[in-house]
């Protein structure tokens, strides 16, 4: 269906009505002539008001005064009165949608979701997109996509999404195996929830269990079954058995809407975000920006940092009093300075100062020479040459097999041997990993989990796909700026 068809709403999109603190989607004009009408997320602030087929509410994206197209700074929300026939829902989110060539889109556009078409896929997740009735063809990230779909007004939308209750057993969603099982608390501590969600609607869940702080669980509302409690469907979680879908029981309290996409062109240090980890949303703090969009995230809870690809996060918002709000940089200053205080000892204890390598020294060497790019091997320094070291290998040895090889390497290419983590859960789909493989270390991530504790990983270097065992497998490293970082997951090919 075409936006010019979306210009004359059906009879049953105008008898919707909603209710306060609901988050809907607006069809207005942009600012841009050239640009069709496009979809803007907002929050209504009074319903039914002046007449019944109005309502009042506040855009996400709009500063006041605008009238569609961009906006800088941070003024306030525009406010206004809008037609319930320009009203809709806001689409629950399905998280990282792969697109073909030919699917109809939504891409994120001058602060509105625009009608497009997917016309090229390109490296790093990343795709052209035609969009303003097929006019201009436009460079989109897979974070600034999402499936286009219609709103009949009765409750459904088309395509279907995996969570609605119509929707066929046999789903094209893949849910994730995972055998996280929670228990639900009450805890005073939680913000405001609505006192009512209903039957179908898709949520998300938190948990104060230890480990489990500070993270949210897609799911969907199977029923309320009293005392302020409801029976939920998660998404992404299974249960024991890993055939079907984990249901729990959860207090409201612990229960928010979906929270409404809303794509940022990049991340700043501070920036409190979710990322997205072990099939859920985890709340932390932006603490570098490295190349290639990607960053290094601090989680309070854990003292950890892990490096997430920018597809992989999203702003962090709180649901309060009936609206989300988005946590500014100034409300991680606190978690900032606690972030900064460990500096100097991270999870594993390493100091933050530069290593300076010495004779007897454990580290690992890479190799640059083709055919072994990504690999690292065990050595120990021998001795030093200028700027320059003479390590001695560990696992390689020389050609007549009687000594282990030595030769000199480039300080830029060794780094400290890196602290043993024992991993006694399974590794995750994606997951970046070293493969012990020829007598070193290489680098890939999780293409297929297989069972028996096996995998298959994937090499980009090589854009090989191998077998491994669990205990072959460790989970990758990165030593930067006189600490080592967990990376969390590796890039997906299209």
């Amino acid at each position: 269906m075409t936006l010019c068809a979306r210009r004359n709403p059906t009879p049953a999109m105008a008898r919707l009505s909603f209710a306060k603190g609901d988050e809907v989607e607006i069809l207005r004009s942009c600012s841009d002539p050239e640009l069709r009408d496009a979809f803007y997320p907002a929050t209504v602030l009074r319903s039914p008001a002046r007449a019944k087929e109005l309502i009042f509410v506040e855009y996400l994206t709009l500063p006041r005064g605008s009238s569609g197209g961009g906006g800088g700074g941070r003024p306030e929300r525009l406010r206004e009165y809008v037609g319930l026939a320009r009203a809709r829902p806001a689409p629950p989110r399905e998280l990282h949608e792969r697109f073909r060539v030919g699917d109809e889109v939504d891409a994120y556009r001058e602060n509105g979701w625009h009608f497009g078409r997917i016309v090229e896929i390109r490296e790093d997740s990343k795709y052209l997109v035609a969009v303003g009735g097929g006019r201009e063809e436009v460079e989109f990230g897979q974070w600034e996509l999402r499936r286009h779909r219609e709103w009949s007004g009765d409750g459904v939308w088309s395509p279907l999404f995996v969570g609605d209750q119509k929707q066929e057993k046999s789903s094209t969603m893949e849910l994730k195996s995972c055998n996280i099982k929670f228990k639900i608390r009450l805890n005073k501590r939680t913000s405001l929830a609505p006192p009512e969600f209903g039957k179908g609607k898709v949520v998300e869940v938190s948990s104060d269990e230890k480990g489990y702080e500070g993270s949210w669980f897609s799911a969907v509302i199977v029923n309320y079954i009293g005392h302020d409690k409801y029976l939920v469907e998660y998404l992404t979680l299974k249960a024991d058995d890993e055939t079907e879908p984990l249901r729990e029981e959860a207090y409201s309290r612990y229960i928010r809407p979906f929270p409404p996409h809303l794509p940022a062109s990049c991340f700043k240090r501070l920036d409190k975000v979710d990322a997205w980890y072990n099939d859920g949303w985890w709340v932390g703090v932006i603490s570098k920006v490295l190349k290639g969009s990607q960053y290094i995230v601090y989680f309070s809870t854990s003292h950890e940092e892990l490096i997430f690809d920018k597809s992989n996060l999203r702003l962090h918002k709180d649901w309060i009093d009936g609206k989300w709000v988005i946590a500014s940089r100034d409300n991680s200053t606190e978690v900032a300075l606690q972030m900064a205080s460990l500096r100097g000892n991270t999870e594993y204890g390493k100091p933050n100062v530069k290593v300076k390598f010495s004779k007897g020294m454990k580290v690992e060497v890479r190799s640059d020479e083709d055919g072994y790019r990504g690999s690292w091997y065990t050595a120990v320094i021998d001795d030093t040459i200028g700027d320059k070291f003479l390590v001695e290998y560990q696992t390689l040895k020389t050609d007549d097999e009687t000594k282990f090889l030595k030769e000199v390497a480039e300080s830029s290419h060794i780094r400290p041997f890196p602290p043993d983590i024992e991993r006694v859960h399974t590794f995750a789909q994606h997951e970046m990993v070293d493969a012990w493989y020829n007598d070193g270390w290489w680098v890939g991530h999780i293409s297929r989990i297989l069972g028996g504790l096996k995998y298959k990983v994937y090499f980009i270097t090589s854009s090989e796909e191998l077998e491994f065992e669990h205990l072959d497998l460790r989970p990758h490293q990165e030593w930067i700026g006189g600490r080592w970082v967990i990376t969390s997951k590796g890039h997906r090919s299209v």
